[in-house]
């Protein structure tokens, strides 16, 4: 009977083992998990395919055209490998589908090879996207956040990186990004702080049209072909200390409601027309 139970507990002990080992997974074992309610949380796995969080089918109607899909489940990658696109949204007999994420929404240190699509999406719980990279085009449009603080930095942008109109309760952090193409910031809100230290943009950047509440920082940032700031709102203070503009910086219409400082900036490279400034800027 004791070897019976050896021999049943060195089995079991192998198959955890070759679970362990085991990195490739299909995106049907996570969306698996989630139609259950149950939390992902995986660490250096190989997603093969497309990873479309609209197949969970859990849609209730906001109106004659969208869907809303509902995820409870917390969400949880770290240094995993996307091979195919991943996406919240999609068409359901000719009507719009939109995720909600009523849990985390975690991306750490991962690599995706397709593109990622988040357009329209809500999350209620934390956002993080650091150390990612984006291979391909990146579309966080019309993203809405309710988390304290939402993270993207140290993120490599290789494609088209759009975040438009997107809407932020708290603090969003770009910081030590990397943008090697196409970066859009229009018309995006955002409640908190707002920064973008050590980022570097190596075409045009657009935050133009953008609602900023709390403190802003572009400290060391580097703008290789210029930046669009203009007709942007900031309430608090902003700082561009030591940062560099390669084209021209537009500020065209902007509104500082605070201080503004331009320390260690080539003035020459901005452009101020008609630009309010409600205190004052300063060079130091």
């Amino acid at each position: 009977m004791r070897i019976w139970i050896v021999f049943v507990a060195a089995l079991f002990m192998c198959a955890s083992c070759k679970s362990a080992e085991r990195k490739e997974i299909n995106s049907s074992e996570i969306i698996k998990l989630l139609k259950k309610g149950k939390p992902v949380q995986l660490v250096n796995k190989i997603i093969m395919d497309d990873l479309d969080f609209t197949r969970l089918d859990q849609t209730v109607a906001v109106n004659r055209s969208v869907l809303q899909n509902e995820i409870t489940g917390n969400i949880f990658f770290s240094n995993c490998v996307f091979i195919g696109n991943v996406s919240s949204n999609g068409k359901k007999e000719k009507l719009n589908v939109n995720t909600v994420f009523k849990n985390n929404l975690v991306f750490i240190n991962c690599d995706f090879r397709g593109t990622v699509d988040f357009e329209n999406a809500v999350v209620w719980g934390a956002l993080n996207f650091s150390k990612s990279i984006f291979r391909k085009q990146a579309n966080f449009n019309n993203l809405s956040v309710w988390a304290k603080d939402s993270y993207f930095s140290e993120v490599q942008a290789e494609d088209d990186f759009q975040m438009v109109y997107a809407s932020f309760l708290g603090n969003l952090y770009f910081l030590d990004a990397r943008f090697d193409k196409r970066a859009s910031f229009q018309e995006t809100s955002v409640k908190g702080k707002f920064s973008f230290n050590n980022a570097v943009f190596k075409q045009n950047a657009g935050f133009d049209l953008m609602d900023i509440s709390g403190r802003t920082f572009f400290n060391y940032t580097q703008f290789e072909q210029g930046a669009n700031f203009s007709f942007s709102n900031f309430v608090q203070p902003v700082e561009f200390i030591n940062t560099v503009f390669g084209g021209k910086g537009n500020f065209e219409k902007t509104s500082f409601l605070n201080t503004v400082r331009f320390a260690g900036v080539n003035k020459t490279d901005l452009q101020f027309t008609d630009t309010f400034f409600g205190n004052k800027m300063l060079e130091q």
